[in-house]
């Protein structure tokens, strides 16, 4: 088989997926913050978080220019998720700034924080570990689940899908 190798920018909120994902991991514990300060009736801690959210996801906006720019690369053993050059550079340079402001402030938490989001920008998974494959053909992407945490997006562009999905049934043997 032939290595097959193709990059693609994602629009972060226009992706189903990925706003899925995004209302899932923000969605969910801002939600019950929210409901907790509603119930405590802290208005003004509720102004607060909610100006923190818009002042995020305008910063995640204009950083990331509203798109998740990654490229794939299928081969005999297995496929790799790579963020593009420009893009990981940005996550980089925002996880270092990051974990530097938590060690200034003696916030391990922000310092975590810091490190482990520059820390999953290449993925790769093996065929041989992958248990479950999703294809969500309207939105040409292939959801690949491994072991625990292992779990891989493929983005496909409307012309290769189909060639994707054959390679992946033809390693995966189904």
């Amino acid at each position: 088989m032939d290595e097959l190798n193709w990059k693609i920018r994602i629009p972060l909120l226009k992706n189903r997926l990925i706003r899925n994902q995004l209302a899932l991991a923000i969605g969910i514990p801002f939600g019950i913050l929210c409901l907790v300060l509603l119930l405590l009736q802290a208005y003004n801690g509720l102004a607060l978080v909610g100006a923190t959210l818009v002042l995020a996801f305008l910063l995640v906006l204009f950083i990331f220019r509203g798109t998740y720019d990654v490229e794939f690369t299928l081969d005999e053993q297995g496929i790799s998720c790579e963020t593009q050059n420009k893009q990981k550079k940005r996550v980089r340079r925002m996880a270092s700034a990051t974990a530097v402001m938590g060690v200034l402030a003696g916030n391990p938490t922000a310092t975590g924080a810091g490190l482990m989001a520059g820390a999953r920008t290449n993925e790769r998974l093996l065929w041989k570990r992958i248990r479950k494959v999703k294809y969500l053909d309207q939105q040409r992407t292939i959801m690949l689940r491994a072991g625990w945490g292992e779990a891989i997006a493929v983005f496909c562009t409307e012309e290769n899908y189909q060639e994707i999905s054959a390679a992946i049934q033809q390693n995966l043997g189904t």
